[in-house]
Formats: C-alpha cells, structure tokens, sequence
C-alpha cells in the first residue's frame, strides 16, 4: 500500500517542566482532567532532578492559562500532528520527502499499534515548509 495518504495538520504543543518525581504527572493529569482538558498525546523526558511534559490537548489555550495560573512553567511550539498508515516504508516515505527539501526534524514521538494508523507529532526546522512538502504527497 505504498504512497498511502498522510493526513496532517499544524498544531501546538504544550512543555511543562515539572519535578521528577512520584507523583507530578499524575497530578497534572488530574488537574487537566478536573478543568474538561483532553490529552490526546504524551512524551516526557528527564534532567538532573526536573523533567518535562510534552502536551497534544483538545484545547491547548485553556491548557496553557491552567498551567500557567498554577504557577508552573509552560510553553507553547508549533508542532506537525500527522496520521500515516501503519506500514513498512510509509514513514521512511514521508521522512524522505522532508529530508530532500532540506527539512531537519528536531524532535518527534509517535504512537500506534497493529491495525492502527500511526500518530505522530514532528518539529521539523520549518513547520510552514513542512507542510508544502507533505502537501504535494
């Protein structure tokens, strides 16, 4: 099923630095849930004793002033939201075409499982000309 279709959007994610430890993700979590915000992806990583939480949400702005509000750190990037078939070569597929256009991905994650289409969240360099690329898949 080579050259499927890639179904992308722009979008914004959310980077919360929290303390790593038991715990902090669970509340933040709830206290997203509590205010009606939906987490529609995760990643996290850590540092020396912090760590943060990269955020997909159902609205990114209440997200944002939430966070904010409660006195933690947060902010905003434009991100690429995309679904691609589940398949070998799909992704390499849609990677190639950005690697040809010069296009660097910074930082990415996914998810999917069998039978699912894969959902990934991309930062390349230029998210605008990102765009045009896959565009013309």
């Amino acid at each position: 099923m080579a050259g499927s279709k890639i179904v992308f959007a722009k979008g914004t994610q959310l980077t919360v630095y929290i303390d790593n430890r038991k715990g902090t993700l669970s509340a933040l979590a709830t206290f997203l849930g509590k205010h009606g915000v939906n987490i529609y992806g995760l990643t996290l990583a850590d540092t020396e004793g912090h760590g943060y939480a990269r955020l997909i949400v159902d609205d990114t702005e209440k997200a944002r002033q939430l966070v904010e509000d409660a006195g933690e750190l947060v902010a905003a990037r434009e991100v690429l939201l995309i679904r691609v078939a589940n398949e070998p070569g799909e992704l390499a597929r849609m990677l190639e075409a950005l690697a040809e256009h010069n296009l660097n991905i910074e930082y990415g994650y996914s998810a999917g499982g069998p039978g699912d289409e894969k959902g990934l969240v991309l930062v390349p360099s230029d998210v605008d000309a990102a765009l045009d690329v896959l565009q013309k898949l």
